[in-house]
């Protein structure tokens, strides 16, 4: 096998930068981005680059390669390199000198993880945009935005080397894989927090549906009560750039920016509007909470394979619990409307057959081939990190405080005082924690032991016990199930009545109804979407019905017993009667006593 040997380029350092890219979209309609990257003074013989196969913070193999079309390699005076790929992401090329590596990348899909251009703009993630040297991401590097139109702008987190040339500087590729770009004709809104520049960057139609003073009135607020969390900005400039569509939804935490995706008229109701801030808390709180305080796993990435940890519950099932906590704290909504969505969270992990299949570290080690890629099955053999971390992260809070305020003249600590104390630790100096690290920061805060939490709800799939946690706090979890609600066969369709899932033993399964198959009829009679629980309605629970369907195009007949209705509500309400020291606990918990 050849060794390849790498020139020793830090010995000079007028070379700096290492490599300089061209990102050019002359017809952007046509949905492709002109990659050009350019090393002045390479002298092996062989150069080897590769382009990431994912991005940080999104834990999935995309494979970005499979974008990269007409990749050529030319010397210094534009004569043609030989190079060959020699893996799915890897190109060689032959040389020494000047070497100018040239591809396109086709940029058709708006989120925050991919590329998309069209005649308005053009935004694309380093990750999944520019090569490396596997032995120089160390040394800077320098992109140059080619604008097609001169009303094009660019927004980017990176600092601009040369405004009359767009040139951007990166320190070394980790920085520029971070890094996204929004180029175009896009609303920029600038605003200063706690002596810090920060900046709303927007790009499609609908920016007047944004609640305009108010959207800076309540990332302001956000903003405050996560540095007051923390303890200050670790940044001189953030920005926030927002990409409206019809529907898409998502976000991706950056070092000193987070992109976001979400549907241009998601703003005029007031939950949506909320959801939208609790999206931008999330991120912005990863701003600390994985760029910074990241688990060891992570400390160091690999961009050409999956990277693995148990820690995610924590990286992102904390960040969601906070996304929620800080605009309450924000007094952006109040204490009914925050447990209202606690509420709406504990429902979707109940009606969650995977709970009982799939631990939380589980979920956090196998991410990269489930959580993404969900199945027919998902809904019986998985549980998102995201939503139970989130949970969990509530009862741990709800421990902490409890355990801490047992005397009266008690100073009391919640997860709060567990991230301030990981941070300075791990966080200023960024060094990778571990699993026994948080579980330290968690007996340093209480003086307890919490291995037990950890065995019954991060390692195990024991059933979150959230009356024991909210009873301290005067609150409790009620069930519920939809007035007059029909007996139920475990089925949930896709469109119409094709079957997009069948709970685990649940008559369906059982009857051998599955995924894929399209249900006709109940007892001979013709059942649609929209009939089908007037249909169930008819009959009582136990009761066997005759279920026909395709299967297929098998036309087949099965009857089935009714089983009784799943309890679709979980609701946090108050005790009936509630102590002084329940009071004191629910007043700094969520700042204000419920009545």
């Amino acid at each position: 096998m050849e060794v390849l040997v790498p020139p020793d380029l830090t010995q000079d350092m007028s070379l700096s930068p290492f490599g300089a890219f061209t990102v050019a979209m002359p017809q952007p309609n046509r949905h492709r981005l002109e990659i050009s990257f350019t090393i002045p003074h390479w002298t092996a013989p062989v150069l080897e680059v590769r382009l990431p196969v994912w991005s940080p913070g999104s834990y999935l193999v995309r494979e970005y390669a499979r974008l990269v079309q007409e990749f050529t390699a030319v010397d210094g005076a534009e004569q043609p390199r030989s190079w060959q790929k020699v893996a799915k992401n890897c190109w060689r090329i032959a040389g020494t000198g000047t070497i100018t590596i040239r591809y396109v990348l086709f940029a058709n899909e708006l989120t925050v993880r991919t590329n998309h251009g069209d005649g308005s703009h053009g935004s694309f993630l380093g990750s999944a945009t520019f090569i490396y040297v596997p032995e120089y991401t160390h040394l800077p590097l320098t992109v140059q935005v080619l604008l097609p139109d001169p009303l094009w702008r660019v927004a980017t987190p990176l600092p601009c080397g040369d405004e009359a040339s767009q040139t951007y500087i990166a320190p070394d590729y980790d920085t520029l894989a971070d890094a996204p770009f929004e180029v175009g004709l896009h609303q920029r809104h600038d605003f200063e927090v706690l002596g810090k520049q920060h900046s709303w960057v927007i790009w499609g139609q609908g920016e007047s549906n944004l609640p305009g003073d108010r959207l800076i009135g309540d990332t302001v607020a956000i903003i405050e009560a996560e540095a007051q969390l923390f303890g200050a900005l670790p940044y001189d400039h953030y920005w926030f750039l927002l990409l409206l569509s019809g529907d898409g939804y998502g976000g991706l935490e950056h070092r000193n920016c987070c992109s976001l995706i979400y549907p241009r008229l998601g703003f005029r109701a007031g939950d949506s509007y909320y959801k939208f801030l609790n999206l931008v808390a999330h991120e912005f709180f990863h701003t600390w909470n994985v760029k910074r305080l990241r688990p060891l796993a992570l400390q160091q990435y690999d961009y050409d394979r999956e990277t693995y940890t148990h820690s995610l519950w924590f990286a992102e099932g904390v960040t969601s619990y906070y996304d929620l906590v800080i605009p309450l704290r924000a007094k952006i909504y109040d204490g009914r409307y925050f447990l209202q969505r606690l509420s709406e969270s504990i429902t979707r992990l109940q009606t969650t057959p995977g709970r009982r299949v799939q631990s939380l570290y589980e979920s956090s080690f196998d991410t990269w081939i489930k959580l993404y890629r969900p199945d027919a099955n998902t809904v019986n053999s998985q549980v998102s990190y995201y939503l139970k971390g989130e949970l969990v992260a509530l009862l741990l809070d709800l421990w902490i405080r409890e355990q801490t305020t047992r005397s009266p003249d008690a100073v009391g600590q919640s997860l709060d005082d567990v991230l301030r104390l990981l941070w300075q630790q791990f966080g200023v100096a960024e060094v990778g924690y571990t699993e026994a690290d948080v579980q330290a920061a968690v007996v340093q805060v209480t003086g307890c032991d919490p291995s037990f939490f950890w065995q019954m709800y991060l390692m195990g799939t024991a059933e979150l016990d959230y009356n024991a946690y909210l009873e301290p706090f005067g609150l409790q979890v009620q069930m519920a199930t939809m007035a007059g609600a029909a007996p139920d066969l475990g089925i949930r369709f896709q469109t119409g009545t094709v079957v997009k899932s069948v709970l685990a033993d649940s008559p369906a399964e059982w009857a051998g109804i599955a995924p894929g198959h399209e249900v006709l009829a109940i007892n001979g009679l013709r059942v649609t979407a929209a009939d089908w629980r007037d249909r169930l309605s008819d009959f009582a629970v136990g009761d066997r019905v005759e279920v026909t369907f395709f299967a297929d195009q098998h036309l087949r007949s099965v009857p089935v017993a009714l089983a009784a209705p799943q309890c679709d509500r979980y609701v946090i309400g108050l005790l009936p009667q509630m102590t002084p020291m329940q009071k004191q606990r629910q007043l700094e918990w969520l700042g204000e006593i419920l009545c």
